[in-house]
């Protein structure tokens, strides 16, 4: 499966039209991760999500398959953008406290998104998902 980039073309107005998700859900996430050391927010779009999650983890990698998307994303000095698709996000194995995916799912290659995520969880790390 290859990436079809469905959002490049209206990258710049995309994030007025994403949707907020609640703190409380971030400190939620934050809560069942067995660290706050590193988070990837996957699919990230434009960064809202990421920016949420830089208040609660030391290092968010927010990455995207759109080169549109992540030069139009949120920036925070806690956050590293990518430019990588979610069956193969660059990140190093066994590092991850929370993986995050947001309103991306349906996107993926799940067998090889689920063999991503599990290379670079820690082996207690937490993958949270919701559409």
């Amino acid at each position: 499966m290859s990436f079809k980039d469905h959002f490049s073309k209206q990258a710049a107005g995309y994030a007025k039209f994403r949707p907020r998700y609640p703190q409380k859900l971030f400190d939620y996430l934050g809560s069942i991760a067995p660290g706050r050391q590193l988070a990837w927010d996957c699919g990230t779009g434009n960064g809202q999500a990421a920016i949420a999650l830089a208040s609660l983890f030391d290092r968010v990698i927010a990455t995207d398959a759109s080169d549109k998307q992540i030069a139009n994303a949120q920036r925070q000095e806690h956050v590293a953008y990518h430019i990588a698709p979610a069956e193969n996000s660059g990140i190093d194995s066994g590092t991850l406290d929370l993986i995050m995916v947001a309103e991306a799912l349906q996107w993926f290659d799940l067998n090889r998104f689920y063999q991503e995520a599990q290379r670079v969880s820690k082996s207690d790390g937490v993958l949270a998902a919701w559409s």
